[in-house]
């Protein structure tokens, strides 16, 4: 004669099982189960026998570390909730300003005027200034390598000076939309140099995703808020 046994302890405790399926014994325990466990064990221990103070005590630590450690991650996850939630509040009341980022290429298009005319966008863009830079200059070209516009920075004591190009040729007509490379060159000590070049553009829009927000940029792609060195109003 066989006897039937229940093989899920922790049914027997009150203590609900995986959802998984039937029988099958649950991975993970919260505080509340760890309590009951706890309980069980002080309840149904040998009286000659009795659990001495150490393990009491241990169990007991085991249990406060548990607690503790899941304060801390609720804290933590709140914290980070709070962070992501102001960074896009402060991102959303960027949108429609220019902002300055890292970069060699812009993008120039034709805007509809409020007459029906268009007009370029021209480009806006800036440029590290290397110590002991005597002198600075940037060469805008197009995608087939021409030169376009060639613009003199002046070394004033700004650590990152900006310059623009309206849109438009030497014999003043509009330049094409598209793409337009940076190039810019400094002397030191006689020398040249490359510094790094940032390129400005609008802010469109504002994306939100789980590594935080992402600002849609006129032209350009998305970049993330830290990635914007400069706001220009």
């Amino acid at each position: 004669m066989t006897s039937s046994v229940n093989s899920d302890i922790y049914a027997d405790l009150g203590i609900a099982t995986s959802k998984a399926g039937k029988g099958e014994s649950k991975q993970n325990l919260d505080q509340t189960d760890f309590l009951k466990l706890l309980t069980t064990q002080m309840q149904n221990q040998d009286p000659m026998k009795p659990m001495d103070n150490t393990q009491f005590v241990a169990q007991m630590a085991q249990f406060s570390s548990l607690e503790g450690i899941t304060q801390l991650n609720d804290t933590v996850s709140g914290f980070q909730e709070s962070v992501q939630s102001n960074q896009v509040m402060q991102a959303s009341s960027l949108v429609g300003k220019a902002a300055m980022v890292k970069g060699d290429t812009a993008q120039m298009y034709h805007m509809q005027q409020a007459d029906g005319s268009t007009a370029p966008s021209g480009i806006l863009g800036a440029v590290d200034v290397p110590t002991g830079a005597s002198k600075m200059s940037v060469e805008i070209t197009n995608a087939s390598g021409q030169v376009v516009k060639a613009i003199d920075v002046p070394v004033d004591g700004s650590d990152r000076p900006s310059f623009s190009w309206d849109g438009r040729l030497k014999d003043g007509r509009t330049a094409p939309e598209g793409n337009y490379k940076i190039n810019a060159t400094a002397t030191v000590d006689g020398k040249g140099q490359a510094p790094q070049t940032y390129v400005g553009a609008v802010i469109s829009s504002v994306g939100v995703t789980k590594n935080g927000p992402e600002l849609n940029l006129d032209g350009l792609s998305s970049v993330k808020l830290s990635d914007i060195v400069e706001i220009i109003n």
